[in-house]
């Protein structure tokens, strides 16, 4: 079913006695093998919620469905993360189709967005976390080893291409002191310990530009 905002009709009947209205909401899903992505409209407000495992395969159906919001008639249009993890160049190709898009993110409460995951949720043109008693936190772990990413070793080590890969990337994203502070936590990660961010601190150092708490 696609992503479509609930119509209205004059010759709708009324629901029967004992049954609910339908949902002014219309859901799509483009999960694959390894995550769920589901695309969601009530009203004027589009998101895409994502989680799972992030990949190569993962980026195709990520933009099926950045494409098929993007079609409707949004005011707002947020991409949502749930539990992600994967490899940093996929993450960087898919911050950079979010911003390209001009598109907002968002954490969850209870949500823990590893080093991955943070690279996308920056990309956004608003980034909001949920706040309260059970925050969203974003955690500065080290870089996963990937193909062109991070090594078998505790500390962190990139190469020369690599830093300058991410520090473009996170300079595209970020204004200049936040790009900066990120990337040194990023470089002081080792596998031992990942420091940990809830909204009051992302904001403060420019990661977050709103908590729930906040107005956006």
């Amino acid at each position: 079913m696609a992503v479509l905002a609930a119509l209205a009709g004059c010759g709708t009947p009324a629901p029967r006695p004992g049954t609910e209205a339908a949902p002014t909401a219309a859901d799509r899903d483009f999960g694959y093998s390894e995550g769920s992505v589901t695309a969601t409209q009530v009203g004027a407000a589009c998101e895409v919620h994502w989680q799972g495992v992030l990949h190569a395969d993962a980026v195709p159906r990520l933009r099926q469905a950045l494409d098929a919001v993007d079609r409707q008639r949004c005011e707002s249009r947020t991409l949502v993360l749930g539990a992600l993890d994967g490899a940093v160049g996929d993450a960087i190709t898919v911050g950079a189709m979010v911003r390209n898009r001009g598109w907002d993110t968002a954490l969850p409460p209870g949500g823990l967005c590893r080093t991955p995951c943070w690279l996308v949720f920056a990309a956004g043109a608003q980034r909001h976390m949920a706040d309260g008693p059970t925050a969203a936190r974003v955690v500065f772990s080290q870089i996963p080893p990937d193909a062109d990413f991070g090594h078998q070793t505790c500390a962190t080590e990139l190469s020369r291409a690599q830093q300058l890969t991410l520090t473009r990337y996170l300079r595209a994203m970020l204004p200049p002191p936040t790009a900066t502070a990120v990337y040194q936590k990023l470089l002081a990660a080792d596998c031992l310990s990942a420091e940990a961010y809830g909204p009051q601190q992302a904001q403060l150092i420019g990661l977050a530009t709103a908590t729930s708490g906040s107005p956006p």
